[in-house]
């Protein structure tokens, strides 16, 4: 009588083990590569709603200044009121051309917690039927601008309008 062999493997060939580390590695890499974006998508939408808040809060500080001078309106600061802050910035095209990087207070005291932001203003006449049509002359409404850049890219550009009718309560 002949003996049966037992062909059963006990074992792993050093194949299959090469090919499951192969098949775990690229699982690994792609699990990696799909929480890097995740963790990128984060910081994004964190960048966004500081930005946000960042041109609101100014924006905010804006329309609630004056619509222009008393006397002989200057558009831009008036003489007395270029100080590198906003301290004394009381109508609303004073802060034309206004620019801070890192974002500072109304003061001129920098903003913790913000290298690498940067808050920008224009002010513009516009046409009250139209106000995306820049006016040479006043009209009657003001177009204010504020741009928040993050390393130089733009994050937020909030857009709002100031007329001379509105009044403060």
């Amino acid at each position: 009588m002949q003996k049966v062999s037992d062909n059963s493997r006990a074992g792993l060939s050093v194949i299959e083990v090469v090919i499951s580390t192969l098949l775990v590695g690229l699982v690994l890499v792609g699990s990696m590569r799909c929480l890097g974006g995740a963790l990128r998508g984060q910081s994004s939408t964190s960048d966004s709603a500081r930005a946000l808040l960042l041109a609101q809060q100014l924006s905010a500080e804006i329309i609630n200044e004056a619509y222009q001078d008393e006397g002989t309106p200057v558009f831009g600061p008036e003489t007395g009121e270029v100080t590198g802050d906003r301290s004394l910035f009381d109508d609303v095209d004073d802060y034309h051309l206004w620019t801070a990087a890192p974002p500072e207070g109304r003061d001129g005291t920098a903003l913790p917690n913000l290298p690498g932001w940067q808050r920008d203003v224009t002010v513009e006449y516009v046409n009250p039927a139209n106000p995306g049509t820049p006016e040479v002359s006043d009209l009657g409404v003001k177009r204010i601008t504020v741009s928040i850049r993050l390393n130089g890219n733009l994050l937020v550009q909030q857009v709002v309008l100031r007329s001379d009718m509105y009044t403060m309560p």
